[in-house]
């Protein structure tokens, strides 16, 4: 019998095989598909921020970003001495209609309490500090400017996590799991993120297909932050000379899951 069995050798499992192995547990990681063509990580815009409303969440926000800058030391190995996820500290600016504001406020009490280094500002005020956003309908916003928040490369951290878990114990085997039932281990993890309810029907987990677009446009802002217009759910970011954007309000079939480009 296996001590550890990981459903999923995305980011979730690939960090949950890390975390494991580090504390000595004998890990077995599968994964249906290695190249990871439609795994949702290297189809993200890899965002890692604080400014969430449960406290809980808040403060996973600050140890992810801790985690993050130490990188280099933390997931060296023989094979790759050198590990980076290519990070951009350009911060978070999240903004609120009317409708939303009351809550954020809410939320921002918890952001005090946890010390995470939110400011907010009036939306009339936006173009003050932000002079490219169009604050028509923004009753309030929230943002970082203290490299906090931003967006590494998550493929490349995915692969640094991969190669310190192996390096630690971990073992990644190509297979496909049908039954949960058929796994005999100590401990089974599902890392199966959107496909889990192939595997554990009774979980409630529903499949969200995000919509993300490359955007060239005249002016390029390179230090603009990762941006999210909580009135229309669109959200963007630099990169590369262009943009990123992107929304979870999709007219695709969000029951369609192969179709992930």
């Amino acid at each position: 019998m296996d001590d550890v069995v990981i459903v999923g050798g995305g980011i979730i499992g690939t960090a949950t095989a890390y975390f494991l192995s580090k504390e000595g547990r004998k890990v077995k990681v599968i994964e249906r598909d290695p190249t990871y063509k439609t795994a949702s990580f290297p189809l993200s815009l890899g965002g890692f921020r604080r400014q969430f409303f449960q406290k809980e969440n808040i403060l996973l926000g600050k140890f992810a970003r801790e985690f993050i800058f130490q990188i280099p030391e933390l997931l060296k190995t023989e094979k790759n001495p050198n590990p980076t996820a290519s990070m951009v500290t350009n911060g978070y600016l999240l903004m609120f209609g009317p409708e939303h504001a009351e809550e954020q406020y809410e939320a921002l009490k918890n952001h005090e309490a946890c010390e995470a280094g939110t400011k907010n500002i009036k939306g009339s005020e936006l173009s003050k500090i932000f002079p490219y956003i169009n604050s028509e309908g923004i009753e309030t916003a929230t943002y970082t400017d203290n490299q906090s928040e931003g967006w590494i490369d998550p493929f490349m951290f995915h692969s640094a996590l991969k190669s310190k878990a192996i390096e630690l114990g971990a073992e990644f085997i190509k297979g496909e799991v049908k039954n949960i039932s058929d796994i005999k281990a100590k401990t089974i993890i599902s890392a199966a993120g959107c496909w889990t309810k192939e595997l554990l029907k009774d979980i409630p987990v529903v499949p969200q297909k995000h919509t993300v677009f490359r955007v060239k446009c005249p002016k390029y802002i390179k230090e603009m932050p990762l941006t999210g217009d909580l009135t229309t759910g669109v959200y963007w970011r630099p990169e590369g000379g262009e943009y990123l954007a992107g929304s979870p309000n999709s007219v695709f079939d969000a029951t369609d899951r192969t179709s992930l480009e």
